[in-house]
């Protein structure tokens, strides 16, 4: 059943982001004030998941008609699968204390880390940063820890470095809070696995900058960028799939989280490239009217 409610007016649908506090978590909950705003005849109810890997489990089965997954994971196994547009690239992080003996990806075998948890998007794309570095999962000990707690994990030593992804900089990470570790936070340089991941995979990651003085650095750093995209059930209404890209491309300064650095694809000749998931027939019409 799409709808969450079928004798609610106007009708509701549930949107999969991901843990609270993430940027997947808020940029749904900015879509669905948005679409409320937007009086296009439904709602969006924000569900908060693991992440990516159960938000495209949730639409296979029918849990929910509408999610927000990383790009990478879904063009992996895009059968079943319709998309609204790409929005956002997020950007996979590894932070660590800035006086951790942790200066590379490779210095990780024999520390504490966090991933992401089983069944996030991060976790998925970690692993595969991981392959392409040649650095074996098993070397080093894992402990899932949740954004809101990553800050508090470093500084209590519960994990040494731990994996994230979203906008630059995320304020959960970011020490300016007054939290964290003593000597503040330092992020890893990802530009060597990510040739190897481009070589594998192709466009869908990207050579991505966090700039100098975001989280109190002192030079850039090259890390690896990840699309996220709107992604929905073949079952989604048309005139629903339309009205949100309506929502997309009429309300984008609604749609900015507070951690948006980076690109933006809030327009009509930006989202529509889904890295070959099919455009949903409803937002392709959308598309179409819009670019004439």
């Amino acid at each position: 059943m799409l709808a969450a409610c079928q004798s609610a007016d106007p009708p509701v649908y549930r949107l999969a982001s991901a843990e609270t506090g993430g940027f997947f978590y808020e940029f749904a909950g900015l879509l669905s004030d948005a679409t409320a705003n937007a009086d296009v005849g439904f709602r969006l109810e924000r569900l908060v998941t693991l992440g990516t890997l159960q938000n495209l489990q949730f639409l296979r089965d029918g849990t929910v008609p509408l999610a927000l997954a990383l790009s990478d994971a879904t063009v992996a196994h895009p059968q079943g699968l319709v998309a609204l547009g790409r929005v956002y690239e997020n950007y996979l992080q590894v932070a660590v204390a800035g006086d951790s003996p942790i200066r590379r990806l490779e210095d990780l075998p024999g520390h504490r880390v966090s991933i992401g948890f089983p069944g996030s998007g991060t976790a998925n794309s970690a692993l595969r940063v991981l392959d392409a570095a040649d650095i074996d999962p098993a070397s080093f000990t894992q402990d899932p820890v949740p954004l809101v707690d990553l800050l508090d994990a470093l500084a209590t030593g519960r994990v040494e470095a731990g994996f994230f992804a979203g906008g630059v900089p995320n304020p959960l990470v970011d020490p300016v809070s007054g939290r964290g570790p003593a000597s503040g936070v330092r992020i890893l340089n990802l530009a060597g696995p990510l040739e190897t991941l481009r070589a594998q995979y192709g466009s869908v990651y990207q050579p991505v900058l966090v700039p100098a003085g975001v989280y109190g650095s002192t030079e850039e750093v090259e890390t690896v960028g990840i699309t996220s995209l709107v992604l929905a059930t073949s079952a989604l209404p048309d005139e629903v799939a339309d009205g949100l890209v309506e929502v997309l491309l009429t309300r984008p300064g609604e749609l900015i989280p507070a951690a948006a650095l980076g690109a933006q694809y809030l327009s009509p000749s930006s989202l529509p490239y889904t890295f070959g998931v099919p455009l949903h027939p409803g937002a392709a019409a959308a598309y179409q009217r819009h670019h004439g």
